[in-house]
């Protein structure tokens, strides 16, 4: 018998092979459009520094050729965030064509593990084919898309710390890899709550504001970090 986590696994991989194939075959016949079988590609601790996804042609009519550029994140998640080319990670092959409603595998891929997280953006590109005469005209919008690459550090580690402070609450990520904070589906005994999820970079601090009737009890949250689910509950101070 297969463990629930391998199983888990299988089930999650095959719900996005139907997903991304659906998408493939029920998009706009007016818009040629890339598609992606994963936006986030997560590099953790103790994986190969290689992995591969599906990328499709959603036009029903139209070939493309698509260009894959690689840039790296800094600052990621904050207003000054910028995009740095880059040769650190790269994309095999980083040219390609997709003939209509089909898709092949690409693989992304880093030189090294660096000494602290590092996060990357691969934006593909799609353009027209020059010889392709597409049968209906109104094929006029070109729409990319991007992969984003997380590389954990060596030796990740979490650690997420927080302080109440009457009506909002103050995370800090004092760890050397991302957290992603969200909700449970009661934040407090018999108390649904909605509370928009956020991704804290290593450093980065998140401002909570309660709701009025979260503010004077404690409030159970969790996070994911390196694959892993956790739960925490912040007391009332």
């Amino acid at each position: 018998m297969p463990s629930c986590k391998r199983y888990n696994k299988f089930m999650n991989s095959w719900i996005k092979s139907i997903c991304f194939t659906f998408l493939l075959f029920t998009a706009f016949n007016t818009h040629a459009q890339v598609i992606v079988s994963d936006a986030i590609l997560e590099f953790k601790n103790n994986d190969r520094l290689i992995e591969s996804i599906a990328i499709g042609n959603a036009s029903p009519i139209q070939p493309l050729n698509v260009v894959a550029k690689v840039f790296e994140v800094k600052n990621p998640g904050a207003t000054k965030e910028e995009l740095m080319p880059t040769k650190d990670a790269f994309v095999v092959p980083e040219i390609f064509s997709l003939s209509p409603r089909t898709q092949r595998t690409v693989r992304f891929a880093i030189q090294q593990r660096p000494d602290e997280e590092k996060v990357y953006r691969v934006t593909l590109e799609p353009a027209l084919i020059e010889d392709a005469q597409p049968q209906k005209s109104e094929i006029k919008l070109l729409s990319s898309t991007s992969v984003i690459i997380i590389i954990n550090p060596p030796n990740a580690k979490d650690n997420l710390s927080w302080q109440h402070e009457g009506d909002r609450i103050l995370f800090e990520n004092t760890g050397n890899t991302n957290i992603i904070l969200g909700q449970k589906d009661l934040c407090a005994e018999d108390t649904p709550c909605n509370i928009p999820g956020e991704r804290l970079w290593a450093g980065d601090k998140w401002i909570l504001n309660l709701p009025p009737q979260l503010q004077a009890m404690p409030l159970t949250l969790e996070y994911r970090t390196l694959g892993t689910l956790k739960e925490i509950v912040v007391p009332y101070e």
